[in-house]
């Protein structure tokens, strides 16, 4: 169950026009509330997550950008690149006081691993099939995360265009 603090708090942004993901937290809560930004027309394409003893801070790559850190400074930064078509679709972690570590598993089979899964072990996924990570928030204080959430939806869907080069062999091919 939440803490009457953390309620307040998201019903204070909703109702100031902030972030709206008011889904699940993993972690004691406290501290300064963060969240990634929405962005309707761009998939995760990447994430850096830097800790110390416990995770530090988060940030996600929007397309060919990458957002606003979101946490506390510090720590050794470790950074993932996903492919093409490649989105999140699972993350375990692990929180003590503060969120020790996390795995992000993906559509095609892969997982990185960042911090520690010691302490108290959670599981997060969407709930339809088809869906991926689009979002993340949470609470952080001086030392690093103290809650973490992920919002799920379904990927952006890339309009298909014709590659030129593949149109000039096409092309060529179809002429001899």
């Amino acid at each position: 169950m939440r803490q009457p603090e953390a309620m307040l708090l998201l019903l204070t942004l909703a109702l100031l026009g902030g972030p709206t993901w008011a889904g699940k937290m993993y972690g004691p809560g406290g501290g300064k509330y963060f969240s990634t930004t929405e962005d309707y027309d761009h998939d995760i394409t990447g994430l850096r997550v830097s800790s110390a003893l416990m995770v530090k801070s988060v940030q996600v790559r929007l397309g060919d950008s990458w957002d606003v850190k979101q946490g506390a400074s510090g720590g050794q930064t470790q950074e993932v690149i996903l492919e093409q078509g490649e989105y999140i679709i699972k993350v375990v972690g692990a929180f003590k006081v503060f969120l020790q570590g996390m795995a992000l598993c993906t559509n095609k089979g892969r997982c990185f691993y960042f911090g520690k899964l010691q302490g108290n072990l959670f599981s997060a996924y969407p709930s339809q099939e088809g869906q991926g990570l689009v979002g993340i928030y949470g609470e952080y204080g001086l030392l690093g995360i103290k809650s973490i959430g992920f919002e799920w939806n379904y990927p952006v869907e890339e309009p298909t265009t014709e590659s030129p080069v593949t149109s000039a062999c096409e092309k060529a091919l179809m002429g001899h």
